[in-house]
C-alpha cells in the first residue's frame, strides 16, 4: 500500500495536531496534580502549626504546674527546718533560724521562677517552629494558586503550531 505525498501530509500534519493536544493536556494534568501536591502539603505544614502551639500551650502548663510543685517543695523544707529548729530549743521567728528559713524561702524562689523560665523557653521554640509551619503553609498555598500550566500549554500550542505550519509550507512550497 502507498500513499501518495499529498495524503503522507496529512498524517503528518494530523499526527503532529494530536501530538500537540496530548502534550497540552498531559500539562494541563501535571499542573493540577502539582496544585494538589501544594495544596497538601499546606494542610500538612497547616496541622503542624497547630500542633506546635499545643505542645507550646502544653509546656506553659506543664511549667505552671511544676513551678507550683516546687514551692510546696520549698514550703514543706521550710516546715521540715523550723519543726527540727523547735525540737531543738531554737526560737524560730528570730536570728539565724530566721536567716535560714528566710535563705530558703528565696532559694525556693528562685528554683520556682527557673522552672517558669525553662517551660517559657520551650513554649518559645515551640512557638517559632509554629511560626515557621505557618509560614511554610503560606509559600504551598501561593505556589498551589498560581500552579498554571496555561503558559506552557500555550508555549506547546505555539510550538505545535509552528510544526503544522511549517510541513503546510514544504507541502505547498515551491511546485
Amino acid at each position: 500500500m502507498s500513499f501518495d505525498p499529498a495524503t503522507l501530509t496529512a498524517i503528518s500534519i494530523a499526527s503532529t495536531v494530536a501530538s500537540t493536544g496530548l502534550q497540552i493536556v498531559g500539562q494541563g494534568q501535571q499542573a493540577k496534580a502539582q496544585q494538589a501536591s501544594h495544596e497538601y502539603q499546606a494542610a500538612v505544614a497547616r496541622n503542624n502549626q497547630i500542633i506546635a502551639q499545643r505542645q507550646a500551650d502544653d509546656a506553659r502548663a506543664r511549667g505552671a504546674e511544676a513551678e507550683r510543685q516546687q514551692r510546696i517543695k520549698t514550703q514543706q523544707l521550710i516546715g521540715r527546718q523550723r519543726a527540727v529548729l523547735a525540737a531543738n530549743g531554737v526560737v524560730v521567728d528570730q536570728g539565724s533560724a530566721l536567716d535560714i528559713t528566710t535563705d530558703t524561702t528565696g532559694i525556693g524562689e528562685q528554683d520556682a521562677l527557673t522552672v517558669r523560665a525553662n517551660a517559657e523557653r520551650e513554649a518559645l521554640g515551640f512557638e517559632a517552629q509554629g511560626m515557621n509551619f505557618g509560614a511554610q503553609a503560606g509559600l504551598n498555598s501561593f505556589s498551589a494558586a498560581n500552579s498554571s500550566a496555561t503558559l506552557g500549554q500555550v508555549g506547546t500550542a505555539l510550538g505545535g503550531l509552528g510544526t503544522v505550519a511549517d510541513k503546510w509550507y514544504r507541502f505547498q512550497g515551491p511546485k
